[in-house]
């Protein structure tokens, strides 16, 4: 056949003489309706007749009609996905008479189109010269619903990508109708066996993926993009190799190497090295991974050169082989028909996308070695796959704190690229090399240009009011930046002292207010906002207590009900489970896949629900403390230790705490009353202590765990006492007075907390949480305690004989007569830290910061202080008998 084969199509004649409903003008009017009688939800519904008519419209075999019929009902895929991912945007109801109006003069507009069906359409469907004039008719009707224009023509201009992929999808459900234009038409598209048509139809929807709404917002993804910059880390020339690992945690061993992330890839995939075939992207909560990978999958999906398969590691299982997990992925995906890695069906190339490497690392120690065993079955099969002559290349994104803890995996050079923020201020520039001038660009102006485009708010850069030093941190997070425009778009205020906290709040706040000319989500009519929060916060728990991130609608209700919060779910309409799948689908939350034969629901950021959670345990240490009271003044009111303690596992035990979290309830901590975070101070000093002499009370659970399950959440419940009360600390900065029964309670505690480290760049999170505390008279005789935050603890007395404290924090802490005979201080912060009469005999102080320390009296003797910084130390009496200053700075 030649490639100028084709014939012209328009709308069958006979179609227009015939009294049904599959026309442009029934379509609209139809979805119109919908939208006038309030059938919100249920677009499917309102347009299916419209789309069913298609079969009995009589027409013909002729290769022009049928692919009209292809075009038809892909158009009206398109559109009613278009509807429904945009609904909550069409609130205005104009009359019956004024819908059937606008109906007709847009089926007028589309009545006298023809196109040509021929190669190029197949090749290049989304250059259909129809969807032109149809994105002009559909805007049109948005508008006739209030969406305002920009908005209008921010979901319109998303048609064409949607066309696609309904195109792909109509194709494949029905290929028996369509089979006489696979005789017509040569083009790859039309003679695509089943295994190429599967590729196309997902590769279609990689593309199609950010091209859907964020949040509740008109625009998608792809319309606010900013390309992404990051660096790599390079050795300092003369560096030895076996110390590299230890070198990229030194600032002054590496230097920082700024390059523009898509391109550094796009070559990287181009060279195909089957050597070097593994890339990680390592950044924050909020820095853009994942809109990266998508954004990424999507762009190299339309290149056509390379398949790519992209897996977010929430919704993967990993196993023993990756094979097979991989297989098990593309089963319950549903559109690639095989297994791309298996080895009679492989592809000679593929780029497969791991999405939020620490998705695998959230439920502690064990979930950690899960990653770490997931990176190297990825680094086996890798190298099995490109022993042959097919390339297999992987490109993984994660959290900084996983990608940390595998570090000693990913030793190739510019193997790890970590992202940049938006903007880097003047100063931090001199921290990278940057031959290119990327950083000297400030993309948060590009990317509000780009929003207010898209939001019809006409932003020509990063608005005067936002534009502040305090909130550079916070506006250079694509994340974060995103939700400071949306806040300050609802409220035209924002919080200006910088605590990630407020600005969620704020957003809540913006959210359960979200009203275009007063509209509200119908979800939260009826429902104040406290109540509003509360709710999020329990699905918040729901989820912690699960993977971190998805929960069903049973999980939820079950968590509401253990919370007292049934009165609070019968307020949303018609039943409970309703309720809460409006809710969830308002602006937090995507459905995420089927768990034991419920629908689950996923936040649409990790952060959301780690704000969530903070502010739930936050909203707990205040109830404890309040019933705890209410005990002490009336013996038939409030709570004992006991049922705090109860109420405290249940809250905190099924999950651990980390870093992440911790940060969150931390800034939670810091929006309370001062005079309050100090009661509930002494209210958990005193609950460690009852809780170190009487045990967690797990026997009081219901049901009860099995002794291992039980000891499990007991250490969670534990830690997270630790931390809640080092984020208390952290506001009053005044010393936790804790009663520890024996000298060595501490030691003993704080050793069934950290357990045993994985490797020797793990970051052990309760040895973060130990600042401000009294470890007077404590013995840590040769205690682990690598890189503690010790920061302002009282350690007078303290017997640290032999302990390891390289890098730990004892910024102003005090030492006062401690023994730290041959204790391990190598670049210990200890600056301004009190260390009179301490006895530091044989310790180890290479390189430790000592600046302003007060070391009177102190017994150095035969002390290293090799490159230590004794800057304003006070070294008056103290014995420096034999010991070594060499290069030490005084």
């Amino acid at each position: 056949m030649s490639n100028t084969s084709g014939f012209s199509v328009s709308k069958p004649v006979a179609l227009w003489n015939k009294p049904i409903n599959a026309d442009f003008k029934e379509l609209f009017k139809s979805l119109g309706k919908g939208v006038i009688n309030g059938v919100l939800g249920q677009w499917g519904e309102v347009a299916k007749d419209a789309v069913e008519a298609t079969a009995a419209l009589g027409l013909g075999s002729a290769p022009e009609e049928v692919a009209w019929l292809l075009i038809y009902r892909s158009l009206v895929e398109a559109i009613v996905s278009l509807i429904k991912g945009n609904q909550e945007l069409l609130f205005e109801k104009p009359n019956e008479s004024d819908l059937e109006l606008l109906c007709d003069r847009l089926n007028d507009s589309l009545e006298s189109i023809e196109l040509r069906i021929d190669q190029d359409f197949f090749n290049r469907p989304k250059e259909l010269p129809i969807l032109e004039v149809i994105k002009t008719a559909f805007a049109d009707w948005l508008k006739y619903f209030s969406v305002n224009p920009a908005q209008a023509l921010t979901i319109s201009h998303r048609l064409p990508t949607y066309f696609v992929f309904a195109l792909h999808e109509e194709w494949a459900k029905h290929p028996e109708k369509y089979a006489c234009l696979k005789e017509e038409l040569d083009t790859p598209f039309t003679q695509a066996n089943k295994r190429e048509q599967s590729w196309q139809c997902y590769l279609a929807w990689l593309q199609k993926q950010i091209e859907e709404p964020m949040f509740l917002e008109a625009f998608s993804l792809k319309q606010v993009y900013v390309p992404l910059h990051a660096y790599y880390k390079r050795k300092v020339a003369g560096e030895k190799s076996e110390e590299f690992e230890r070198s990229v945690r030194d600032d002054d061993k590496y230097q920082r190497i700024v390059l523009d992330l898509e391109i550094e890839l796009e070559a990287w995939l181009e060279k195909g090295d089957c050597h070097d075939a593994i890339r990680v992207i390592s950044g924050g909560p909020g820095s853009g991974k994942s809109s990266f990978a998508k954004i990424f999958a999507a762009n190299q999906a339309q290149k056509g050169k390379i398949p790519v398969l992209f897996i977010p590691l929430h919704h993967f299982e990993p196993s023993d082989d990756l094979v097979d997990a991989v297989g098990k992925f593309v089963r319950d995906d549903g559109f690639l028909k095989y297994n791309p890695l298996d080895k009679d069906k492989a592809d000679s190339r593929l780029l497969i996308i791991f999405d939020g490497l620490d998705e695998l690392a959230i439920q502690g120690k064990i979930a950690t070695e899960t990653a770490k065993q997931f990176v190297r079955e990825v680094q086996r099969k890798v190298e099995r796959f490109n022993a042959r002559e097919n390339c297999l290349q992987v490109l993984i994104s994660s959290r900084e704190l996983v990608v940390q803890a595998n570090i000693s995996d990913f030793r190739k050079p510019q193997q790890i690229l970590h992202i940049l923020p938006y903007f880097v201020t003047e100063d931090e520039r001199n921290n990278y090399i940057d031959d290119q001038n990327l950083l000297q660009q400030d993309q948060r102006q590009i990317w509000w240009q780009k929003y207010g485009n898209a939001s019809g708010r006409a932003y020509d850069g990063l608005p005067q009011e936002l534009n502040q030093d305090n909130l550079t941190e916070i506006t250079a997070q694509p994340l974060l930046n995103y939700l400071v425009a949306l806040s300050f778009n609802q409220q035209n205020k924002f919080p200006t002292d910088g605590n990630l906290n407020a600005i969620y709040a704020n957003l809540l706040t913006a959210v359960y207010q979200r009203g275009w000319a007063g509209y509200q989500h119908p979800a939260i009519r009826g429902i104040e906002e406290t109540d509003f929060v509360r709710i999020l916060e329990e699905i918040a728990l729901a989820s912690w207590h699960g993977d971190g991130r998805t929960t069903t609608v049973r999980e939820i209700e079950a968590h509401c009900e253990n919370g007292n919060l049934k009165r609070l779910l019968d307020k949303f309409q018609k039943s409970a489970k309703l309720g809460v799948i409006r809710l969830l689908i308002a602006f937090y939350f995507r459905e995420s896949g089927v768990k034991e034969q419920e629908k689950t629901f996923e936040f649409t950021h990790k952060s959301f629900g780690e704000y969530l959670a903070g502010k739930r345990i936050v909203r707990e240490v205040r109830l404890i403390h309040k019933k705890l009271k209410a005990r002490q003044n009336d013996p038939d009111e409030g709570w004992d230790e006991r049922e705090a303690l109860k109420r405290w596992a249940i809250l905190c035990g099924a999950s651990h705490i980390d870093e992440y979290l911790f940060k969150f309830v931390a800034d939670e901590m810091r929006l309370q009353n001062a005079s309050d975070v100090g009661n509930w101070q002494q209210t958990l000093c005193h609950l460690i202590g009852f809780m170190l002499h009487h045990g967690m009370p797990m026997e009081r659970l219901t049901p009860r765990p099995d002794f291992q399950e039980e000891n499990r959440q007991a250490r969670n419940a534990e830690e997270a006492l630790l931390a809640v009360l080092n984020a208390c600390a952290r506001v009053t900065e005044t010393v936790s007075k804790i009663q520890w029964h024996t000298p060595e309670a501490f030691g003993i505690w704080i050793s069934r907390l950290q357990g045993q480290r994985i490797t020797t760049n793990t970051d052990v999170f309760c040895l973060n949480c130990l600042s401000f505390l009294d470890l007077q008279g404590c013995v840590l005789v040769f205690k682990d305690i690598v890189q503690a935050n010790l920061e302002r603890a009282n350690l007078e007395n303290a017997n640290l004989k032999g302990a390891n404290l390289v890098r730990a924090n004892l910024k102003r802490a005090n030492l006062e007569e401690a023994n730290l005979e041959g204790a391990n201080l190598v670049r210990t912060n200890l600056k301004e830290a009190n260390l009179e009469r301490a006895n530091l005999k044989e310790a180890n102080l290479a390189r430790a910061n000592l600046e302003g320390a007060n070391l009177a009296r102190a017994n150095l003797e035969e002390a290293n202080l090799l490159r230590a910084f004794l800057v304003g130390a006070n070294l008056e009496g103290a014995n420096l008998e034999r010991a070594n200053l060499k290069e030490s700075k005084r």
